[in-house]
C-alpha cells in the first residue's frame, strides 16, 4: 500500500543534469520528494541503453522512433555509439556495404547524426551519453603524421657465435623510428608453441621459441649504433649458453583504426577521400597529453557547431569511452617518450631490458612480433622488470584520463566517463580516481561480487559516488537473454558498490543494406543483447527498468559505507577475478572493498577516531594478507594509520614480497616497518581461517549490518546525512539453484540509534513501514525472508523512532502498517490454522484461520507467435516487423511448458494470453468458516515476463524470483476472471529462421552458433491464488508469539 506519511521527506541525489553544472564546480544535488521519486525516479538515475548506430546512413526518425521507445521503456537515456562493423575490420581489402567517405564517423553526416540523436533526447526528456569516437570511441580522424597516435615497438633480432662479430646494417633498419639496440647472452632455447587470441577470432597457433638471457649480459649499445645504422661489435666467447643475440627496436604509428579507411573498401563504390576527416579514424595514444589532445582537438576545432555544443550542455550526460579494445593493433604498448618517462617514474634505464616485453604480448591476430620470446635467469624470469614498465604505463594513461576529465568539466560542462584499465596490463585501483564516472564491464567482471568491489572502493575513496557498468554482454545470447538473467547481473552489480547500469544494448530498428530480419545486429550475434521493440517482451521491459531506476535511486543516494578494507596492489589487470574466496565475510554481514597503496594520497584516505576515510566508506579496519605484495609508500602509511588508531590486520602472516625491481631496493625498510607494526597495540596477526570471526573476536569490530541466516546473503550500505535516512541492499546469493528454489531466511542486526525501519519495494514503489522487530538500546533487529536471487531494500529514518509491535511472526503471517509509529496495523494470516498472539495489556488476539490456497486450472491460452516476414531483404517492402500469428485457443487443465502443448509451439517466440476464471470467496465446505478478507496471486517463478489482469485491472509489477501480489482491491463477490500475459525472447524465432539470416551480407552462419533451443516457454508453474484474513490491531503495540518468526 502507498505510504502517505513519508510524502513530504527529501532526499537529495548527488546526479544531476550536466547543464546545472559550472565549469569544474562540483554537482549541486536535485532536492527529490522520497514518497513520488522513489515510485517513478527522475531521468539522471534511471538505466541507461548503449544505442547502437550502424554508421551515418541512418535515419533521423528512426533515431527519433527509436529514442522514444527508450523512453517508454523506462530508461533515463542511451549512449550513442557509431559502431562501424566494430571499426570495419582491420583487413585489407577492408569490409563496409556503405560509403564511409561520405557518412564516416566525424565527418558532416555523422555530425548530423549526432545531432538528430541529441534533439530527440532533449524532446523526450532523456540524457545522452556521447562516445568520443566510432566503434569504442578511442579514436578520431586525423592526419597520418599527428602528434597524439597510437605508436608500436616493432622488434627485430639477430644470433652472433661466441667470439663472432658483428659488423653490418641493424636488422629491421628502416622499419621506423630507431629507439634502442641491445645484446644478452642466450643461455637456453627450446621450441615452444605460442598463442594469441584476438578480439572475436579463433585461437591462432605458432611454432617459436622460449629463450632465457643472463640477465647481468644485458646491456644497450644504442649509443655504437650509426646513423645510418651500422654497427661494429665484437662478442666474447664464453663457457656457458648457446649464443649471443642481437636486438634492434623500431618506433612506428600502428595503423590501427578505429573506422577504416573508405580507400580500403571494395565492396561498393567510395567518395573521393577530400581529407583526413573522410579517411577513418585512428587510434590515439593513450599513454600521453598528446593523445588526448589529439581527441580532444578534433572536437573542439572540426566536430563541435555551437548548436551541438548548446545541446551537450542541455541533455549531454557524459562523455564517453569504451574498454580498450585496440590489442589486435599492437605489438606493445608504447608511447614516443616511453624511456625518459620510465627512467623518471622508476629510477632506472629500462632501455636495455625491452626484449622482455615480448613475453606477454597484446592480441596481435598475427604474425606475432616474434616467435621468439625471452625471459631471463632470475627467479621471477625477469617480470619484476616488467611490472615496473606496467607502472610507468599505469602513471602516463593517467595522464591521460585526467587530461579527458578535465576538458569534458571545464568545456562540455559534463563529465568522462571511461572503462579504466579494461583490457590493459596496468593497476586498475590507481587510475579509477582519474576519471569523474568510472565504469566496468560486466562481460570481463564476469559476475563477481568481489571483482565490483575492487573497482568500486577507489571510486569511492576519491568521491566518485556513480559508478557505471556496461552491463549484459554474454557470449552467444544475441536473442535469447531473458530479462530475469539480465538483472540478476543488475543486482550483483549494485551489492559490489557499482550503481549506474548501461544495459548492452539498443540496436538501431531501421533498414541496413543487405541485412536480414530481425534487423541490424551488432558483433554478428556473437554477443547478447538486442534490445526494443524486436522483442516480444519489450512493451513489458518497463516493470524491469523502473526496478533498476528504483535500485539506482537508492545505490547512489548518500555516501557509500564499508566496515573492512583490503590491501590490494596489482600492476597487471588484464582479468578481473575474485580475491577473498571464502564465504565468511559475507554470511557475517561484513561490507568490504579493496584499497589499493596508489590510493593512500587521496584527500579523503586519513583516520579519525580509529576510522579511515570517515568522510568516505569510514573502514573500521584494514586488512593485509600473508602473500599481499608491499611498497615501501605504502607500508609507512599503514603504520602511520595503525598509530592513528586504525585496526590493522595481517591475515595469514606478515607480508614478505614486492612486485617490481624498483621496489626491491626497499626490502630492507619495509620489513623494519612491517616489524615495526607487528608489536603496536592497534595491529592484529591473525591465522587463515574463518577471518569475519577474527575481526568480531580479535579485533573487536562488527558489522554494520551483521547477518544471521541458512543462506548466503551480501549486504550493500548508503548512508544519507542530508535527508536523514540509511539504507541496506540485500541480496540473497542462491546463484546455481533452480529456478523458484533457493530460498533462504534469517535476521539482520543494526543499531538502534539509526531510526524506524522501512521496506523500500523497488517493484513496486512502495514504503512499508516494518513492525516486526526487536530491539533495546543498543540494537535492533528484523527478521527477513528472501527467494532465491532475490533483493531487498531496507531503509532506516534516523528522525524516526522504531515502534517494534511484534518481536517474531509465524510463517505465512505479516503486518501491514501504514508507518512506523501509525496507532493501528494489520495482520494477515495466510494459514489454514488460526493464531494467537499475546497483547501486553493481557488481551488475547486471535487471527481468523485462512481459507485453503486454490491452484487455478483451466486455463485458455492463445499464442501470438512472431516469425520472420516471407520476403528477401532485396525486396522493395522488405521490412525488420516480425509476422504476429494467433493460435487457436488451448485449452490446459494445468500449466506446462509450451513445447509440451503442441509441436506447433515448439521453437515458437511470442507472446502468451493465458485466462481462467475462480470464485471468491472460495466456497468449498472447509472454507466455509475460514476467513477470506483479501487474497495473493502466487505465480512461483517467472521465465522472462508476465504482467496479471484480474477482473480487468492490472496488478502491480511483479518479482520474478518472487511473484507474489495483494489483488484484493480487484476481487467481486463471485465469478472473477484472471488474465496473465508473458512474453518470450526472439531466440526460438531466430533459431528458425538461422540459415536465412545475414548481417550486412554477411551470413550469421558463419560468424556464430544457432540460438540455443529454449528449455521452457510460458507460465510453466503453478499459479496459486491465496487467500487471507485480515485483522485490525489498535491499542497495542506490543504483541507476542512463540514461535519462530519468518516475514
Amino acid at each position: 500500500m502507498k505510504l502517505s506519511t513519508v510524502d513530504a521527506m527529501k532526499l537529495f541525489a548527488i546526479a544531476c543534469l550536466p547543464l546545472v553544472l559550472a565549469s569544474a564546480a562540483p554537482c549541486k544535488p536535485e532536492v527529490f520528494d522520497v514518497g513520488a521519486n522513489f515510485a517513478n525516479p527522475p531521468a539522471s538515475v534511471r538505466p541507461f541503453f548503449r544505442y547502437w548506430v550502424p554508421d551515418a546512413t541512418v535515419s533521423d526518425d528512426i533515431i527519433n522512433k527509436d529514442v522514444e521507445a527508450i523512453k517508454r521503456a523506462g530508461a533515463g537515456g542511451f549512449e550513442l555509439l557509431g559502431f562501424y562493423n566494430y571499426g570495419g575490420t582491420q583487413s585489407e581489402p577492408a569490409f563496409s556495404v556503405t560509403d564511409w567517405a561520405k557518412y564516416g564517423w566525424g565527418t558532416e553526416a555523422w555530425r548530423n547524426t549526432t545531432r538528430a540523436a541529441f534533439r530527440s533526447s532533449k524532446e523526450h526528456g532523456l540524457l545522452m551519453d556521447y562516445a568520443l569516437g566510432p566503434n569504442q570511441g578511442s579514436g578520431v580522424p586525423a592526419h597520418e603524421d599527428a602528434e597524439g597516435l597510437m605508436l608500436d615497438l616493432v622488434p627485430f633480432n639477430a644470433t652472433v657465435p661466441f667470439g663472432g662479430s658483428f659488423n653490418d646494417t641493424l636488422p629491421g633498419w628502416g622499419s621506423g623510428k630507431f629507439v634502442s639496440a641491445s645484446i644478452a647472452l642466450v643461455l637456453e632455447s627450446r621450441v615452444a608453441n605460442w598463442s594469441a587470441t584476438p578480439g572475436f577470432e579463433n585461437t591462432f597457433y605458432y611454432n617459436g621459441t622460449r629463450q632465457v638471457l643472463a640477465s647481468d649480459s644485458l646491456e644497450d649499445v644504442s649509443s655504437a649504433v650509426s646513423g645510418d645504422g651500422h654497427l661494429d661489435l665484437n662478442f666474447p666467447s664464453s663457457d656457458t649458453g648457446i649464443e649471443f643475440r642481437l636486438f634492434a627496436f623500431y618506433q612506428k604509428r600502428s595503423g590501427y583504426r578505429e573506422q577504416v579507411s573508405p580507400e580500403k573498401i571494395v565492396q561498393i563504390p567510395q567518395s573521393p577521400v577530400d581529407g583526413y576527416v573522410q579517411n577513418g579514424s585512428w587510434v590515439n595514444d593513450h599513454f600521453s597529453e598528446a593523445g588526448a589532445k589529439l581527441l580532444i582537438d578534433f572536437w573542439e576545432d572540426s566536430f563541435l557547431d555551437l548548436d551541438l555544443r548548446e545541446l551537450v550542455r542541455e541533455v549531454g550526460q557524459y562523455a564517453w569511452e569504451d574498454s580498450m579494445e585496440f590489442g589486435t593493433g599492437v605489438a606493445v604498448w608504447w608511447t614516443p617518450k616511453m624511456l625518459e618517462q620510465f627512467r623518471s617514474i622508476i629510477g632506472y634505464d629500462f632501455t636495455k631490458y625491452l626484449p622482455l616485453l615480448y613475453s606477454h604480448v597484446s592480441q596481435t591476430p598475427g604474425p606475432l612480433p616474434s616467435p621468439d620470446r625471452f625471459f631471463t635467469d632470475d627467479e621471477d624470469e625477469g617480470m619484476s622488470y616488467l611490472n615496473d614498465y606496467y607502472k610507468t604505463l599505469t602513471t602516463l594513461n593517467r595522464v591521460y584520463l585526467e587530461t579527458l576529465q578535465a576538458w569534458a568539466q571545464n568545456a562540455l560542462q559534463s563529465e568522462y566517463t571511461a572503462q579504466v584499465v579494461y583490457n590493459l596490463p596496468m593497476e586498475m585501483a590507481a587510475n579509477i580516481p582519474a576519471v569523474g564516472i568510472p565504469e566496468t564491464e560486466s562481460l570481463g567482471f564476469a559476475h563477481l561480487v568481489d571483482a565490483y568491489r575492487q573497482f568500486s572502493a577507489p571510486a569511492n575513496l576519491a568521491g566518485r559516488n556513480i559508478i557505471s557498468n556496461e552491463l549484459g554482454a554474454v557470449q552467444l545470447e544475441a536473442y535469447t537473454q531473458t530479462l530475469p538473467e539480465l538483472i540478476w547481473d543488475t543486482k550483483l552489480s549494485i551489492v559490489g558498490g557499482v550503481n549506474r547500469i548501461v544495459y548492452h544494448g539498443y540496436p538501431y530498428s531501421g533498414y541496413y543494406p543487405n541485412t536480414t530480419w530481425p534487423g541490424y545486429t551488432t558483433f554478428y550475434y556473437r554477443f547478447s543483447a538486442m534490445h526494443g521493440p524486436r522483442q516480444p517482451a519489450w512493451e513489458y521491459y518497463d516493470d524491469y527498468m523502473n526496478w533498476t531506476a528504483r535500485m539506482q535511486h537508492i545505490a547512489q543516494s548518500g555516501v557509500a559505507k564499508t566496515d573492512v578494507a583490503f590491501w590490494v596492489y596489482d600492476v597487471t589487470t588484464y582479468e578481473i577475478f575474485s580475491r577473498y574466496n571464502s564465504s565468511d565475510m559475507d554470511d557475517a554481514g561484513f561490507t568490504y572493498g579493496y584499497i589499493s597503496p596508489s590510493n593512500f594520497d587521496l584527500e579523503d584516505a586519513y583516520v579519525q577516531d580509529g576510522i579511515l576515510a570517515p568522510e568516505r566508506q569510514a573502514y573500521k579496519a584494514f586488512v593485509v594478507r600473508q602473500n599481499d605484495s608491499m611498497t615501501l609508500a605504502g607500508v609507512q602509511k599503514l603504520e602511520e594509520f595503525a598509530s592513528n588508531g586504525l585496526p590493522i590486520v595481517f591475515y595469514g602472516g606478515i607480508p614478505d614480497s614486492v612486485l617490481s625491481r624498483s621496489d626491491e631496493k626497499d626490502l630492507e625498510s619495509i620489513y623494519s616497518i612491517l616489524e615495526n607494526m607487528s608489536k603496536m597495540e592497534k595491529v592484529h596477526i591473525v591465522p587463515e581461517g574463518s577471518l569475519a570471526r577474527s575481526l568480531i573476536s580479535d579485533v573487536g569490530i562488527t558489522p554494520k549490518v551483521a547477518v544471521e541466516t541458512d543462506g548466503r546473503w551480501m549486504t550493500y550500505w548508503r548512508e544519507d546525512e542530508v535527508s536523514a535516512h540509511s539504507y541496506v541492499t540485500l541480496y540473497n546469493d542462491a546463484s546455481g539453484a533452480s529456478l523458484g528454489e533457493g530460498r533462504s531466511s534469517g535476521k539482520v542486526t543494526v543499531a538502534a540509534a539509526l531510526g524506524a525501519p522501512y521496506v523500500y519495494d523497488a517493484w513496486t514503489g512502495e514504503v512499508i513501514a516494518v513492525r516486526v522487530c526487536q530491539h533495546d538500546e543498543e540494537n535492533m533487529t528484523i527478521p527477513v525472508s528472501l527467494a532465491g536471487n532475490q533483493t531487498a531494500i531496507l531503509a532506516f529514518h534516523h528522525d524516526e523512532t522504531p515502534q517494534c509491535s511484534l518481536d517474531r511472526l509465524p510463517e505465512g503471517v505479516s503486518v501491514r502498517a501504514a508507518s512506523a509509529a501509525a496507532p493501528t496495523f494489520e495482520l494477515l494470516n495466510r494459514n489454514r490454522a488460526a493464531e494467537t498472539f499475546e497483547c501486553h495489556v493481557e488481551q488475547t488476539i486471535k487471527l481468523p484461520a485462512a481459507a485453503s490456497a486454490v491452484e487455478l486450472s483451466d486455463w485458455t491460452l492463445i499464442v501470438e507467435s512472431w516469425t520472420a516476414p516471407n520476403k528477401t531483404s532485396t525486396d522493395a517492402d522488405y521490412t525488420y516487423e516480425a509476422v504476429k500469428t494467433n493460435s487457436s485457443a488451448f485449452s490446459l487443465p494445468s500449466l506446462q511448458p509450451w513445447s509440451e502443448i503442441s509441436d506447433s509451439l515448439r521453437n515458437t517466440s511470442g507472446v502468451g494470453f493465458y485466462s481462467t476464471n475462480f470464485t471468491w470467496p472460495p466456497g468449498s465446505a472447509s472454507d466455509a468458516q475460514a476467513g477470506s478478507s483479501g487474497a495473493e496471486i502466487d505465480l512461483a517463478y517467472i521465465l522472462n515476463t508476465a504482467r496479471v489482469w484480474v477482473n480487468g485491472h492490472q496488478v502491480a509489477p511483479l518479482d520474478p524470483v518472487a511473484p507474489v501480489a495483494d489483488i484484493s482491491s480487484f476481487l467481486v463477490d463471485g465469478d472473477n476472471s484472471i488474465t496473465i500475459v508473458t512474453a518470450t525472447t526472439l531466440g526460438a524465432a531466430v533459431r528458425e529462421y538461422w540459415e536465412q539470416i545475414s548481417v550486412a551480407g554477411v551470413p550469421v552462419t558463419l560468424t556464430a552458433p544457432a540460438p540455443r533451443e529454449e528449455a521452457a516457454q510460458g507460465l510453466v508453474a503453478p499459479v496459486k491464488l491465496i487467500p487471507y484474513s485480515s485483522t485490525k490491531i489498535e491499542g497495542c503495540y506490543n504483541l507476542s508469539y512463540r514461535r519462530d518468526e519468518v516475514i
